[in-house]
């Protein structure tokens, strides 16, 4: 269960988002989740409402206006090896739809699945109980 949130500048055409989400989605499942695990959010920003230094951390170029800052909600306890993994196709799959690598940025966050629920009224099962299926 990964939460994809996206924040980029506004004036970006729908089919750019559906790219962009086709290619995160692509990289979730490369990374090892299920295909009809997809849950992903955008929010546009006008150029006063996103403040981003271009160079941190000494990037070999400055970052542009296609700048993608994505935040990756996983539960606790996702291993680093993992997330590595996420972290490789998400560059990967983006860079296909035309991202340039310096201009991605990803946060990873976790939350305890029993402070979740995927819906229904229901708390989210433990990890070990959906990897058993």
């Amino acid at each position: 269960m990964p939460l994809f949130t996206v924040t980029m500048r506004s004036g970006r055409a729908a089919d750019e988002k559906d790219a962009i989400s086709r290619a995160i989605h692509q990289a979730s499942i490369s990374a090892g989740y299920p295909h009809d695990d997809m849950f992903q959010r955008f929010f546009c920003l006008e150029q006063g409402d996103l403040k981003v230094d271009l160079n941190y951390p000494g990037l070999p170029k400055p970052r542009t206006e296609r700048m993608l800052m994505i935040e990756v909600l996983v539960s606790s306890g996702t291993d680093a090896a993992r997330k590595e993994r996420l972290l490789a196709a998400l560059v990967e799959t983006l860079e296909g739809v035309g991202t340039d690598p310096n201009d991605i940025m990803v946060f990873f966050g976790e939350i305890d699945r029993a402070s979740s629920s995927f819906g229904g009224g229901r708390l989210a099962p433990p990890v070990a109980t959906v990897q058993a299926r």
